[in-house]
Formats: structure tokens, C-alpha cells, sequence
């Protein structure tokens, strides 16, 4: 039997359960009962040599009724009924649901046979990385529990393509690309920009194309035709595409931390050291460096998933980085690059080639794209946006629809009694508040939803620092938990043998690390070079150390305590935050509370410090205002400060951005921004319309709406910039949009084209005004065989008998050529037969 398999945490709890079972008074009988459950009439599947299978060989039930049938009987006898063991079998099915999950995901896609064709480092290496990338990328902060799978709470994200040519000159010039964000590895594109803002869950896209693809390339056996459908139901399935074929050459993902390109080494022995760290601990030999030189198998390419460019601070390394990728893009390798967004001169370098003279020039004077403005669109991502060999995609937020599923994935990872009136609780808070646009970010839902199953009896924050803030909090609780899983009661056993100076190291560790934390985080924000945290956090915590203990046992006791923060991954001799945005938020937290520190900040932000002017607010920006404001902390000159951001083109979006992120920053800057977004909007300039009516559309949701609805109204746009901006009409204020669209649809000024494409979208916010429109227009065309013909089969769809009677008016009031009035007849013969 497969080793991982005989180890998933369902066997082990299985085995367990029965052994208590067994210490019960009486005699214990498996065959005993499992009568008693056939006699009750559950698991009808059931049969010791099934049961067996489980607890001796390690085999993954296929059906959890019939589990759980088994170990509710249990349950029943290791505790015997009562009200309270009612609360307990309701929360024990939900984490054994979990487990169950889990250990399925671990064991599809099950043994190979040993005719297969993949060689055997090869199928070693896609399971083993199949098993890490289902690992959840976020910190845990749920009492007593662990992280459930990524796939049991990964809900499918929208990737829209930055398209080429220039806004308004055709549809011919442009073609407009919205997709599952798992598809963009299809096609043959070599190069692929993944963007996305902070935590809109480009770690989380990256590792489920892994496992997706790792799954296909198993599933195959081996076979090198091209990819087929996955036979494994469920949350992990195979990735779907508009494509009409399939890509010619299958991918064999590999899954690379930016960071990582910046060891010594050729780029093979870069992967290859890469994966050793990631895998080990997976009954994986690491490869060596030959593996990734040549393609996994004739006629296929490695795909090079590349996480997190954004988070190399030295702009000098990140070009490095982008010229070792085009220096290999003719290998055997595909690559897709996720970071925030970066500086136009940076995305150009894998189109033009490895010249990157001017491009560095450029970059080393241009970091404002170095924040995360995600769904920004600047005059160069136009130009130069899909044109070369490198393809953009812009990972889309969270439709608000898959929410509830997201919800209740966390609900029950939780292992929450109630899951279903945990997530009601959860949707009407983020409905009937700001909540709903800032719970539309991944990381901020995955956040917002471990504070909700912690306590859901307590209001949600109702603001990005407040959730981060809170979240902190429930961090810093570990260390003070009297059980024996806390921080605190390990040091005591720890330490307790040096006598009166491990009192103090017992009680200052926890929170010396914190500030600590605290002050590297910041240092990382203004510093080029990010490596040497682990030894500055160290030094703040050596004078602690109780003399007669060994110094390296103390170093290994500092980092024990930095891992069980959550806040902090030791490795390679350096520790890297969970996730950037949490480096940011200890950063400005920290800057917010020494006053010192907070005045310089002013500084740089009001440029008066002497660098470069400020153009835009970073995420960490955004933090650092919020905790100011938060904390009751702000210095001197903010408010000024943030009038005269607002009255800026290059900063308004980013006090929008404030707005959204629930930051309080009074009327006059609200009122300032919005006259600014107003006037930028205004132009004629279609890509800052809509990064004018995004920040809008958190500050004054009508105007956003009324901005966009006076370009549609434009014959002059083409229709893939009508179809973008519909939807980000529908997407700021739906009730709004039906009245945007009844009027679009019945201007004469436009192409009947563009008209009809209006009432598509009016049909599907409003069916009742939609067929009123459509009537009208069929009364307007009715002299058009061709326009009529599909005008009233839309109309059919809404009001079929209306439909019917417009149509026989018509062929009698007008004198039609025979071919049309043969057409029109069979229409309305068709329309007559499914009345």
C-alpha cells in the first residue's frame, strides 16, 4: 500500500476511535456492531470486509453516509447519549466530513498500475507536489483545528485578458477575454502575466492549477496523446476552457516562489533546489538538476508557476529574475508569472527580449506600479497588453455569488455545530454593510471567515485594518492559552530547568518576538535588500537568554516560538511572513505607535523628506492611514495631507481605495476625492474613465454609474469595451444598471448591434422591463426581415404570446419580399407550435 496513503489523518482517527471503543466496559464485537447499525437501517453498504479495509489497510471510504454510519455507532458507545452528546456528534460528523475529504483528495488518483508509462521520478514527483500544493497558503488561527485542504474551501475566480490595441478603435482590434482563471495556461502562449492585487488569491490559482494538472498527467497513465477529462469528481476537477482544442503539448506543473531565482545556480538548479525544500517530508527524493533540463516527456513542457515577483523589493533582482526567464523562454518550459501589478516597463521586458537597458532605466524611476492598484489600466498596458508573445490576465475578485460556498467551506472546516446558520449570519453582515466589496478579496474573506467561526456570536469589523487587527489578536491568544497547546505552558516545560532568569524569558518572549516582528516588517517596507530579519529579530530577544543555556538551543527555541505565531515561516536561515499583506499591516502598526517613526512616515508621504514625488498609495500606505486613524494616533498634518492626495489624479484612486478598505476619512477628503474621480473621468481618455469610475464607485456609487452610462452611450466605443464596461456597471449598482440598459437599448443613436447587445444584459437584470423594451423595438424594426426575426425570438423567450400576435401583425402590415416572408412564416410557425 501506498505509504501517504496508509498515513491520511481519517485512518488514524479511525483507528483510534476504535481502540476506545474496545477500552469501554463490555465486550466490544465489530461484527456486533455493524448489525446494530443494518438494524437501524443505516450503512446498508457496510461489511466487515469493508470496514476492514478501512482500519487495517488505510483504504478511503467511498461513500461518507456510510462512514459516518459507522463512526456515529461509535461515538454512541464511547459516550452515551445525552443532550450535550447530541452538539458533539453534530460537530464530530463535521470533522470527520473533513477528514474524509481530505484523505480522498490524498488518494485520488490511486494506484498506478505497473504498466504505466510515466516514468517512475517522474509520477513520484507530480504526486508529491500534488500533495504540497493542496496545502492552504494562509495561517490557521482556529482553536484546536489545523488548515482544512485548499480545494475544500477554493472556489473558482474569473481572469479577464488585458487585451491589445487601443480603447475605442474597433471590435476587430481587440478581442475581449474573460475565463475561468485556472484556463489562462491554456492555448500556447509561452509567457503569461498573472496580476492581481493583494490577497485576490494568486497563491491559492497558482497551487490549484498544480494539483489540476498534476491530477490530468496521473489520471493519463501515462498515455501521450493529448489531455483527457479527469475521471475524479468532486472539488478538484479538470480544468474546463473556451478553447475549441486542447494545448498540443501537456504541461507538467512546477511550482516556484519568485525568491527562489535569486540562488545561485543555472535556472535547472535553481527548480531543483526549490523542490527539495518544498517536497521534503513527502517521501519524495529530491531531483537533480538534469530532471528539469530536458521536457518531462517528449513532446511535452514544463509549466513554470512563478509566485510572487512583486515581493522582491530590489528592482535590480526582479529584472535579473525577468531576463533569466527570457533567456529560457525557447527551453523546454511555459511560464506564468503571478505578482501585483508592476511597472509597465517591467511587463514589456519579456515582450521586447532580454534587452533590458531602457526598461531598467525606466522601472528604477517608475515604481508606482509596485502597488497592487489591481484593475489600474495605464496607457502602456494598452499598447503593448497581449500584442508580443506574453499574454496579461487580470485576476478578477470574488463573485459575491460564490460566497456562500466559500463560506461555508470555512463554516465547516471549523468543524462549526451549525454551519448553515453560521453562513446566513455571515452574508446578511456582508450584504447590510461596506463588508461586501472588501470581502471579495480572498485573503480578506479567508480572514473574515476564521473570525466569524471563532466567535460567531460577535460582529464582524467592519473595515481591512479592523479584520487584520482582529485577526492579530486572536494570533497573540496562542502564546496565553492555559492548555497545553499554548505557547506560554511549552516555555514553562521548556525552560523551567534555569532557574530564576527563565521566568523572564518566559514571560517577555512571546511579545519581545512580536515587536520585533513588527520592526523587521518595516525595515522590509523601505529597505531594497530583505533578507537578515531572522538574526536583527534574534538580537532583540538575545539579552532574554538565561546564561547557562546553550546559545544555539536558544536560537532554536526563538524560531519554535516565531513558527507558532502564524504570522511567520523560518527557513533558509531567514524568516518570510505568511503572506506580504501581513508584513504590511505589522509594519504600519508599528509605525503607528512610535511617534518617531510615524513623523518620518508623514514625511515621505507629504514629500518633504526629499525623494520622489508620491503617485500613488501603496497597500502598506493604506495600512499605515488606517492605523493612525485607528489607534487615535495620527500626527500632525494628516488630514492636510489627505485633501491634497485627493485633489491629485495620481492619488484619488488611492483614497478611494481608503474608502473601501472602511477607513472613516471625514467628508471634506471623501467630497475631494470624488471631484477629482469626476474631472479625470470626463476626459477622453478611456482607460483612466474607468480607473476614475472604479474610485468612484467607493466614494459616490451614483456618479461611477452615470460616468460609465455617458460613454456607453457613445456610437464611437467598440463592443468589447461596451461588454467591460456593462458589467462593472451591473457590478457597482445592478438596480441602477436596469434603467442604464432600457435606455441604451432604445437609443436610436446607436448601431442596432450595440442596442441589442443592451437588452441582452437588461433581460438578464430584469425580464418583466426587458420585454417591454424589446417590444418597442420590435415596433421600431418590424420593416427589417433580418433585425425582426431575432428581436422577436429574444421577445419569444419573455412573452410568447405577445411575440406571437407582434409577428402576424407584421407579416400582414407589410409587403415582404417571398424569401423573407418565408422566413418570417417559418418563425412564426415555430413560435405557434410551443405555445
Amino acid at each position: 500500500m501506498d505509504k501517504a496513503r496508509s498515513r491520511h489523518s481519517l485512518h488514524r482517527e479511525l483507528v483510534s476511535l476504535e481502540e476506545q471503543s474496545r477500552e469501554r466496559p463490555g465486550r466490544y464485537s465489530r461484527n456486533g456492531l455493524l448489525d446494530d447499525i443494518h438494524d437501524g437501517g443505516n450503512g446498508p453498504r457496510l461489511s466487515p470486509q469493508t470496514v476492514s479495509g478501512w482500519l487495517k489497510q488505510g483504504r478511503v471510504p467511498d461513500d461518507f453516509a456510510d462512514l459516518w454510519a459507522f463512526v456515529e455507532a461509535l461515538l454512541r458507545r464511547a459516550s452515551p447519549g445525552g443532550p450535550q452528546d447530541r452538539h458533539r456528534l453534530v460537530r464530530e460528523k463535521n470533522k470527520f466530513k473533513g477528514l474524509w475529504e481530505a484523505a480522498r483528495q490524498q488518494a485520488e488518483p490511486g494506484p498506478r498500475p505497473p504498466s504505466a508509462s510515466l516514468p517512475s521520478e517522474l509520477a513520484e514527483y507530480l504526486n508529491a507536489t500534488r500533495l504540497a500544493s493542496l496545502e492552504h497558503p494562509y495561517p490557521a488561527v482556529l482553536p484546536g483545528t489545523g488548515l482544512p485542504p485548499l480545494s475544500q474551501v477554493y472556489v473558482r475566480q474569473q481572469a479577464e485578458l488585458r487585451p491589445a490595441g487601443e480603447p475605442g478603435k474597433g471590435p476587430d482590434k481587440a478581442a475581449w477575454d474573460r475565463r475561468p482563471a485556472e484556463d489562462i495556461v491554456r492555448g500556447n502562449v509561452p509567457m503569461t502575466w498573472l496580476l492581481g492585487g493583494p490577497g485576490a488569491g494568486k497563491s491559492s490559482l497558482l497551487r490549484m492549477i498544480v494539483v489540476r494538472l498534476a491530477q490530468e498527467r496521473l489520471a493519463e497513465d501515462g498515455k501521450r496523446a493529448r489531455p483527457r477529462r479527469s475521471a475524479h469528481p468532486g472539488v478538484i476537477h479538470t480544468l474546463s476552457s473556451k478553447d475549441k482544442k486542447p494545448p498540443d503539448k501537456p504541461l507538467f506543473p512546477v511550482y516556484v516562489p519568485a525568491h527562489a531565482l535569486m540562488q545561485p545556480g543555472s535556472f535547472t538548479q535553481q527548480l531543483a533546489h526549490v523542490i527539495a525544500l518544498q517536497l521534503k517530508g513527502y517521501d519524495y527524493i529530491p531531483p537533480a538538476d538534469r530532471f528539469f533540463r530536458d521536457p518531462p516527456l517528449p513532446g511535452a513542457q514544463w509549466l513554470i508557476l512563478i509566485d510572487g515577483l512583486d515581493e522582491i523589493s530590489d528592482i535590480d533582482e526582479r529584472l535579473r529574475v525577468l531576463k533569466t526567464l527570457t533567456a529560457n523562454r525557447k527551453g523546454p518550459y511555459r511560464f506564468v508569472i503571478g505578482s501585483r501589478p508592476l511597472p509597465d516597463s517591467e511587463l514589456a521586458i519579456l515582450d521586447e527580449g532580454i534587452d533590458t537597458g531602457p526598461a531598467r532605466e525606466t522601472a528604477r524611476g517608475g515604481r508606482r506600479g509596485l502597488d497592487e492598484q489591481a484593475g489600474r489600466r495605464h496607457d502602456d498596458d494598452e499598447h503593448s497588453a497581449a500584442s508580443g508573445p506574453v499574454g496579461r490576465y487580470e485576476l478578477l475578485p470574488l463573485e459575491v455569488s460564490v460566497l456562500p460556498t466559500f463560506v461555508r467551506g470555512w463554516m465547516e472546516a471549523a468543524r462549526v455545530p451549525w454551519p448553515a446558520p453560521a453562513v446566513e449570519a455571515f452574508m446578511h453582515q456582508v450584504n447590510s454593510g461596506r463588508l461586501r466589496e472588501l470581502v471579495r478579496n480572498p485573503l480578506m474573506a479567508t480572514i473574515l471567515c476564521q473570525l466569524h467561526a471563532a466567535d460567531p456570536t460577535h460582529p464582524l469589523p467592519m473595515g481591512r485594518y479592523a479584520a487584520y487587527q482582529r485577526f492579530y489578536e486572536l494570533l497573540c491568544d496562542r502564546f496565553y492559552d492555559p492548555s497545553s497547546t499554548g505557547i506560554n505552558h511549552q516555555l514553562h516545560t521548556q525552560l523551567r530547568r534555569y532557574g530564576a532568569q527563565s521566568s523572564a524569558a518566559i514571560d517577555n518572549l512571546p511579545g519581545r518576538l512580536l515587536a520585533a516582528l513588527g520592526q523587521a516588517a518595516l525595515r522590509r517596507q523601505h529597505e531594497r535588500a530583505g533578507a537578515g530579519a531572522l538574526e536583527q529579530i534574534r538580537a532583540c530577544v538575545a539579552d532574554l537568554r538565561p546564561d547557562d543555556m546553550a546559545v544555539s538551543r536558544w536560537d532554536a527555541l526563538t524560531a519554535q516560538v516565531l513558527r507558532r505565531t502564524g504570522l511567520v515561516v523560518v527557513k533558509a536561515g531567514d524568516v518570510a511572513f505568511v503572506h506580504q499583506t501581513l508584513g504590511e499591516f505589522l509594519a504600519a502598526r508599528h509605525a503607528a505607535r512610535e511617534s518617531r517613526i510615524g513623523e518620518s512616515e508623514l514625511l515621505r508621504l507629504s514629500h518633504k523628506n526629499g525623494l520622489r514625488p508620491l503617485s500613488y498609495l501603496t497597500s502598506y500606505d493604506r495600512f499605515l492611514i488606517a492605523a493612525w486613524i485607528a489607534e487615535d494616533r495620527s500626527p500632525p498634518g494628516l488630514g492636510d495631507l489627505l485633501v491634497k492626495l485627493s485633489g491629485s489624479y495620481s492619488s484619488a484612486a488611492g483614497i478611494a481605495e481608503l474608502v473601501r478598505d472602511g477607513v472613516d476619512l471625514g467628508a471634506e477628503v471623501r467630497e475631494a476625492a470624488a471631484d477629482t474621480l469626476r474631472r479625470m473621468a470626463s476626459g477622453r481618455d478611456l482607460s483612466k474613465t474607468v480607473v476614475a469610475a472604479e474610485g468612484l464607485a467607493s466614494v459616490d456609487v451614483p456618479s461611477a454609474v452615470e460616468v460609465l452610462s455617458i460613454v456607453l452611450k457613445s456610437p464611437a466605443i467598440s463592443f468589447v469595451d461596451r461588454a467591460r464596461l456593462s458589467k462593472k456597471i451591473i457590478e457597482f449598482d445592478p438596480l441602477r444598471a436596469v434603467d442604464v440598459f432600457a435606455e441604451l437599448s432604445m437609443s436610436r443613436r446607436l448601431n442596432i448591434m450595440y442596442r441589442d447587445h443592451a437588452s441582452d444584459y437588461l433581460t438578464a437584470l430584469d425580464q418583466e422591463r426587458a420585454a417591454s423594451v424589446i417590444a418597442e423595438m420590435v415596433r421600431e424594426r418590424e420593416g427589417d426581415a433580418d433585425e425582426l426575426a431575432v428581436l422577436i425570438k429574444k421577445l419569444a423567450n419573455l412573452d410568447r404570446p405577445v411575440a406571437v400576435a407582434m409577428l402576424a401583425d407584421a407579416l400582414d402590415r407589410h409587403v415582404w419580399t417571398e424569401p423573407h416572408r418565408l422566413k418570417l412564416l417559418k418563425c412564426l410557425t415555430e413560435m405557434e407550435a410551443s405555445v
